[in-house]
């Protein structure tokens, strides 16, 4: 250590054995080590001199300074005279035993504790978290977990707007609604490679023409020869403004935006997913699957400037509620006997049953947060 350091640790040693407290800032190192070391025994130094307890301790001829409220020192005194130092070493010493009784005290509240553990460890296994059977069921969850990690990181940052639109919140708004084109065409990517086809396309839904062309979001078709034997479900979500047509060009595009449309103008978003017997998931899943699906659309059409963030807010955390409960997460396998959102609200339904069924989709959100419920109490109560 330190000289200075050293210095410290000298009079902290002395005070603490000897009850002086002794200024050790000037003096040398080998003198130090001899305070450090205080080899004289306090019991034998409460009758010397201090004069002679400076020489047995630290060496002959080594002066160093007393903190005391009185005049100077003199050599000649009793080192248990010494009262201020004595009184202060048996306050230190005081504190120490009731902090050492602390110490203890604390100690054997740990050791209870770990005893405590050890036995709820003996007595009750823990819960292990369950894995999703088969492999389309484990990939889904994998492909829940990345769609919804994006939306977390847009969430926060959505804020309400009162009064009229400006152009900074129009500009704010542009990205989040270049986000969720980005995290639905990433998610569509992920779901083709799962194995399905999918057709995502925005519609020009006005009445008059001339027509705006479509924008194809995604287009994985089947086999021809194939698509009658495939299921799936399809949905549309109307109203949706120019706003979202335009930032999903410029993502598909490259930057490449469309001519000026007119506000006024609508679209509408056709969503149809289908798939084949090699998709090994239930009709839970497939279900739930659906209705993740609308609310993702769903939140892309509520980015526009001319809705208020509250509903991008309530799409977005629809979304998040969705995902976790679905039946392939941890949350939903833990419980054995929970109910799917299917059974929970559509008891019978088996909407699944060709590439032209219509299920419904839409869950209002007073159904998806129900579900959630459902599934919390029956994990708690398991």
């Amino acid at each position: 250590m330190g000289s200075e350091s050293k210095a410290k640790a000298a009079q902290l040693s002395v005070l603490s054995k000897y009850g002086v407290l002794a200024d050790f800032t000037d003096v040398e190192e080998v003198v130090l080590d001899r305070a450090l070391k205080g080899r004289l025994s306090a019991s034998a130094s409460k009758e010397l001199t201090f004069a002679h307890w400076r020489d047995q301790l630290l060496g002959p001829g080594v002066r160093l300074p007393v903190a005391r409220f009185a005049n100077p020192v003199p050599g000649q005194i009793r080192l248990g005279k010494l009262a201020i130092g004595e009184e202060l070493a048996a306050s230190l010493k005081s504190r120490d035993r009731q902090l050492q009784a602390r110490l203890k005290a604390s100690e054997l509240e740990v050791m209870r504790l770990q005893e405590e553990l050890q036995e709820l460890r003996q007595t009750k296994p823990p819960a292990t978290l369950l894995e999703p059977i088969g492999d389309d069921a484990r990939r889904l969850k994998y492909w829940y977990h990345e769609t919804t990690g994006y939306l977390h990181n847009i969430l926060w940052e959505i804020k309400e707007v009162d009064g009229h639109i400006f152009d900074h919140q129009g500009q704010l708004n542009r990205d989040y609604r270049q986000q969720l084109v980005e995290i639905i065409l990433r998610a569509l990517n992920g779901l083709a490679a799962l194995g399905f086809f999918i057709k995502a396309e925005l519609c020009d839904a006005s009445s008059k023409e001339p027509y705006l062309p479509s924008v194809m979001l995604h287009h994985n078709p089947a086999d021809p020869e194939e698509a009658h034997l495939l299921k799936g479900f399809a949905f549309v979500v109307e109203d949706v403004q120019p706003d979202v047509l335009v930032a999903a060009s410029e993502c598909l595009f490259l930057g490449r935006a469309l001519p000026e449309i007119d506000k006024q103008h609508r679209f509408n978003c056709h969503v149809n997913i289908s798939w084949s017997h090699m998709v090994e998931l239930n009709e839970d899943e497939l279900f739930h699957l659906s209705c993740f699906l609308h609310k993702l659309f769903e939140a892309l059409a509520r980015s526009n400037d001319g809705r208020p963030r509250g509903a991008l807010r309530e799409a977005a955390i629809l979304c998040l509620v969705l995902s976790s409960t679905a039946p392939c997460m941890p949350a939903r396998l833990q419980q054995v006997q929970a109910l799917s959102l299917q059974d929970t609200f559509y008891p019978g339904h088996r909407p699944f049953t060709s590439a032209s069924s219509k299920p419904d989709t839409d869950a209002s959100a007073g159904k998806i947060l129900e579900h959630l419920f459902h599934t919390l109490h029956a994990l708690v109560m398991r």
